[in-house]
């Protein structure tokens, strides 16, 4: 797992460094009475997709379903999200541009991404990045090492994106792509609205965050988020304020993620033929504030809540 350390995050890291030593302590103290048992942070998996037929105990430090077993998986709690507290630093400016839109890692829905920007007529009113970072097609084997970005561009599209031909023919000769120069919170106060692209949204029985949300959360301008079925209702659920007086968030609960993504690009395209006002960002501004200090609040709570999961996630594995 790798966690942010740009500015407004400054808990992120210690507070996973911290959890990490927990989770070594409690295996310390597990292998003294039992042999073959591994306590885990288990990043938008299953436990089950980690235990191998084996009965491991599993931390997920993230939502699931009911659909986890109780007795070889321990769940942190909401206090978990207290690590992306931190305030972030902005001046305020007025939107210059419509959105934004940051894609850094390659894969064939990231890249559908950029083509479906293009084929929807969004291109030219955004500020948008893709980074087309291929270090881990790399690490998992998905390509060559030898492969260049533009080469996995090239090969992505042949396999999976051939739906796309114009709009690859446009964008083949762009990539990769960056028209702004700034830091990302300041692009997107430059903006009226973020499109959100989580770092997980083709696994429904989980449901995970990382920075990329935190960082619209806390900054006063709306947005929509790609990520799992019904993550925008669950951070509803925690208590932050979504927006839903600005978004129409009814995409979240689309079953498959083409689906989701087509129908936030239909908002998206909503969004665009509106002017965000002064009251507008007034209310930005009130929810920014609020899921700030929710986050505050989580973080206080963070380390003790961490001990006692790793506490109870110790007896389970002794039981």
């Amino acid at each position: 797992m790798l966690w942010t350390q740009e500015p407004g995050f400054k808990h992120s890291l210690p507070c996973f460094d911290y959890t990490q030593q927990q989770i070594d302590l409690a295996n310390q103290k597990i292998s003294t009475h039992v042999g073959g048992l591994d306590l885990l942070i288990v990043d938008a998996c299953l436990p089950d997709q980690y235990q191998q037929g084996q009965r491991v105990l599993v931390t997920n430090n993230w939502i699931a379903p009911d659909q986890l077993d109780n007795n070889r998986y321990e769940q942190f709690p909401a206090s978990w999200y207290g690590l992306y507290s931190g305030t972030i630093q902005v001046d305020p400016t007025w939107p210059t541009k419509k959105f934004n839109c940051f894609i850094n890692r390659m894969d064939p829905i990231r890249q559908s991404w950029f083509y479906q920007l293009i084929r929807h007529r969004l291109f030219d009113q955004g500020l948008i990045s893709f980074n087309m970072d291929i270090s881990r097609h790399i690490i998992n084997g998905q390509c060559n090492p030898r492969d260049t970005p533009l080469t996995v561009f090239e090969q992505q599209f042949q396999q999976h994106l051939q739906i796309f031909q114009h709009e690859h023919n446009v964008s083949k000769t762009m990539v990769p792509y960056r028209n702004f120069n700034c830091d990302l919170p300041t692009a997107i106060m430059q903006t009226e609205f973020s499109i959100v692209l989580e770092t997980y949204f083709d696994r429904n029985e989980v449901i995970t965050f990382s920075e990329k949300i935190f960082r619209c959360l806390k900054l006063p301008r709306p947005w929509v988020m790609f990520a799992m079925k019904n993550a925008v209702a669950y951070l509803r659920d925690l208590g932050f304020d979504v927006l839903d007086d600005l978004v129409d968030h009814e995409y979240d609960s689309i079953e498959f993620a083409i689906e989701r993504q087509v129908a936030i690009l239909d908002q998206c395209q909503i969004m665009c033929q509106r002017e965000l006002t002064t009251n507008d960002i007034k209310r930005c501004e009130q929810a920014a504030q609020h899921n700030q200090s929710l986050l505050n609040k989580l973080f206080k709570s963070f380390h003790t809540d961490v001990n006692i999961a790793c506490q109870n996630a110790i007896k389970k594995c002794l039981t």
